[in-house]
């Protein structure tokens, strides 16, 4: 009987800790696609800021 409780225990633990596990991967997989969309959004804004630069005058080596 105890060694049946024991296992079940054991069991529950190791199903508890692949759920933490599980949870712990989809978050950081969220927060890459967060980054990565961040990323996007700078790079965007960047070169639109470049553009709007080069029309108003302003040389090439002057901006980097």
């Amino acid at each position: 009987e105890n060694q049946r409780r024991s296992r079940a225990r054991k069991r529950e633990y190791m199903e508890d800790l692949e759920r933490r596990w599980q949870r712990c991967k989809d978050m950081g997989v969220q927060a890459n696609v967060e980054l990565q969309q961040a990323a996007r959004k700078v790079i965007e804004e960047n070169a639109l800021l470049r553009e709007i630069l080069t029309e108003a005058g302003v040389v090439h080596e002057e901006v980097e």
